[in-house]
């Protein structure tokens, strides 16, 4: 791909020549796939009937066991322990960890929130302190920023710092603090004399009270708790970057995170397509399998498809936070923060499109079950409530959406994506309907610019544009470097769905691109679902 490509909000200018694919994964990276689906089938869920009666004993053993295979450090660099994986490869490897969804969050937590910050803001003594710890599982990390009158807006939170001498002085509650139940670390934000929002790496000890375990729908696995702070006493040198720099840490923090549930909700929808699809083969009606009714194989038909569309953006963004963050520079940390930043818009992105892909997926894979999806005696019932959460957290999916079109209205005003020529509204063809997409998501980021703060009723049909946008041009260019009929046709249907979508959110905008309607005549689905069932089981 052309370094011109590399920076935020390129999709909105031009559809690069190459991207990276999960099929150019060499051997390596997929043998460390492959153990880590191993272990999470083999070490994980055979535990979890005591992982969700609530033996959090169990699941830290079950995070140290996962450390000597290095999934502890996979974005660690190896001379703090770590595997120093490229994030096309950590994302693989997420994706297979996702398979057990309480697992899946207790080491995410871990290696990405509760871990990243020390790398990307900590001082060399903070790095080589704990990194080599988290890494082998003799510390278990947490991430604290979450308040009972502080979520979506965690910059409102309450939480105190006083500092005395050489310590500060911490006094605050914090909620839904995954690990909460086991971890020894930390990574916990408050406001220094009640003003400057900032971040510390918090020991458990004295006056760190957890407090009972959360009641939650799903990831029964899980550790969830409330945790209080009373005179918590943190030595100033485990402050984490300077006094009222949190919200940078908890920030570039979170947009990894969100890269991370991208590819976790990967992993969890493949498998939910996988139950589904296995159950429709053996559920046999009026003398046949119901894989063979239309209106069952049609929802695999959607689901590979969906799954097509987010794998394929997926590595487009993995691969260009890898490239982001092997750059060169004298301040490698500068450069790990600069990158942990600059895809934020795209991190969104990921997130709300591979959350929402998730959940129609493991909908309907629940619907081919029928009565017996909704009985706890087959698993695609806990893998829906499990999964109803991606979601939620690290920022609504609504809070995403806002960061997604605020992002890239901020990257205009500093120039770092120019519009796309405009050319007359067409969806004749797959590039033609990418154009138009362009066209309109330019005009309305555009007009956005002059608005302190973007009005919200406009924010879903735009957001969803850019995110069809993403997809389709990643999906398209991945099935012309393959040349794989599947995903020829996988392109085929997924684009039909964006061009009859399309018509709507030009309507929807039209109060800011002032802008004629764009009409689009919908094409037969039928022989395009066809095509993609065919593809299938070729």
């Amino acid at each position: 791909m052309e370094a011109t490509m590399r920076h935020t909000g390129a999709f909105l200018h031009m559809t690069p020549t190459t991207l990276f694919t999960p099929e150019q994964f060499d051997a390596e990276s997929r043998q460390m796939a492959e153990a880590t689906e191993r272990f999470v089938r083999e070490q994980v869920m055979p535990y979890v009937k005591r992982l969700e009666h609530g033996e959090n004993a169990q699941m830290r053993e079950i995070l140290i066991d996962s450390a000597m295979l290095g999934l502890l450090g996979i974005d660690i660099p190896s001379e703090y322990g770590g595997l120093g994986l490229p994030k096309t490869t950590s994302a693989l490897i997420t994706e297979k960890t996702a398979l057990q969804p309480s697992f899946a969050v207790s080491h995410a937590v871990h290696t990405s929130v509760g871990s990243m910050p020390i790398l990307l803001f900590g001082s060399p003594q903070q790095q080589a302190h704990y990194l080599p710890r988290l890494t082998t599982g003799e510390l278990i990390g947490a991430y604290a920023l979450t308040e009972p009158e502080a979520g979506s807006d965690a910059l409102s939170g309450r939480t105190r710092a006083t500092r005395k001498g050489d310590s500060y002085f911490l006094t605050g509650n914090k909620i839904w603090i995954t690990n909460a139940g086991f971890a020894d670390l930390f990574v916990t934000f408050a406001k220094v004399d009640g003003e400057r929002f900032t971040a510390f790496l918090v020991e458990r000890g004295p006056g760190l009270l957890v407090e009972r375990e959360e009641h939650k729908l799903g990831l029964h696995g899980s550790s969830t708790c409330r945790v209080v702070f009373e005179e918590v006493a943190v030595p100033a040198h485990n402050r984490l970057g300077a006094e009222g720099e949190g919200a940078y840490v908890a920030l570039y923090t979170l947009n990894l995170g969100r890269f991370k549930i991208g590819a976790a909700a990967l992993g969890i929808a493949k498998e939910a397509w996988r139950i589904g699809h296995a159950y429709a083969a053996e559920r046999k009606q009026f003398g046949h399998p119901i894989i063979e009714y239309p209106l069952i194989w049609r929802k695999l038909a959607w689901g590979a498809t969906l799954m097509y569309g987010v794998e394929s953006a997926l590595y487009r963004l993995a691969d260009d936070l890898e490239q982001a963050f092997s750059a060169e520079g004298l301040d490698r940390q500068q450069v790990w923060r600069d990158a942990a930043a600059h895809y934020a818009a795209e991190c969104a992105l990921i997130k709300v499109a591979a959350t929402e892909a998730l959940h129609q997926i493991v909908d309907d894979a629940l619907q081919i079950h029928g009565g017996y999806g909704f009985s706890e005696e087959y698993p695609i019932a806990a893998l829906y409530r499990d999964t109803r959460v991606n979601r939620i957290y690290e920022g609504t999916n609504e809070i995403n959406r806002l960061n997604l079109v605020e992002r890239l209205t901020y990257a205009r005003r500093k120039g770092i994506w120019t519009p796309a020529p405009v050319a007359e509204p067409s969806t004749d063809t797959v590039d033609a309907t990418l154009e138009s997409l362009r066209g309109l998501a330019g005009h309305a980021l555009e007009a956005l610019q002059a608005y302190p703060e973007p009005p919200q009723a406009l924010v879903e049909p735009l957001a969803d544009a850019l995110i069809a946008l993403y997809l389709l041009d990643a999906a398209q260019m991945r099935a012309r470097q393959t040349g794989n009929p599947l995903h020829q046709a996988m392109i085929a249907l997924y684009h039909e769905h964006v061009r009859r979508r399309l018509a709507g959110w030009a309507a929807d905008l039209a109060a800011l691109t002032h802008k004629p309607p764009i009409m689009v005549e919908p094409m037969p689905y039928a022989p395009l679902y066809e095509a993609v069932w065919t593809a299938l089981n070729a």
